[in-house]
């Protein structure tokens, strides 16, 4: 059986391509995201939007990354938990410079967190987190939390908040909701049901 014909530059199936819908965005500050192999090939995945649209990029898939490749003190690891602050508060203590660097961790929450255990160096990272009212568009992927974001999501509101600006990144969003609706026009509509609507409130998980 022949494999199917893959986008070089989005990863996607050619009927799946999301590169008609990219805008390449200069944003300020420079974004790492730290991604769990097991995300690299996958179709939902949304990591990738934000390489293929961001001029100040990177993504480094592994287990374990080298400490020595981080700028430690000037890296914020964006990562809710009780110690971390919203990206306001750190620009009100003035703790956010224009070459700060954030961190991203890509991959479910459980392959998020695995990623935080391996590293000892990211969980002494200050850490930062969104202060968003709007849930997760995320709709063919759950998250135990209910203010769990997907990477692409999480990147929005981060750059929005940090440059002050709701509409620049917008692109960004955009992107990941025609991947979204062409995963779901792609599957049976008794499957999305079943497993990605809340059969009692009849909307998004």
């Amino acid at each position: 059986m022949s494999k199917r014909a893959v986008c070089s530059q989005c990863n996607k199936a050619l009927p799946a391509c999301i590169c008609a819908s990219i805008c390449v965005l200069d944003n300020q500050h420079f974004l790492h995201v730290l991604q769990d192999p097991s995300e690299q090939h996958k179709a939902i995945g949304t990591a990738r939007i934000l390489a293929l649209s961001l001029s100040r990029v990177k993504i480094t898939t592994a287990d374990t990354f080298e400490a020595t490749d981080f700028d430690l003190e000037n890296t914020f690891l964006v990562f809710p938990d009780e110690q971390a602050n919203t990206v306001s508060t750190l620009q009100e203590k003035q703790k956010i410079g224009a070459n700060t660097q954030f961190i991203l961790l890509d991959g479910s929450w459980k392959k998020a967190y695995k990623l935080l255990m391996n590293n000892p160096f990211l969980q002494a990272l200050p850490k930062v987190m969104m202060d968003v009212a709007d849930k997760s568009n995320y709709r063919i992927r759950k998250s135990p939390r209910e203010d769990g974001l997907s990477t692409v999501e999480a990147g929005y509101a981060l750059l929005s908040t940090l440059e002050n600006d709701h509409t620049k990144f917008i692109p960004l969003l955009d992107s990941f909701n025609k991947m979204i609706d062409f995963q779901i026009a792609s599957m049976p509509a008794e499957v999305y049901q079943k497993h990605y609507l809340d059969p009692i409130k009849g909307g998004d998980v």
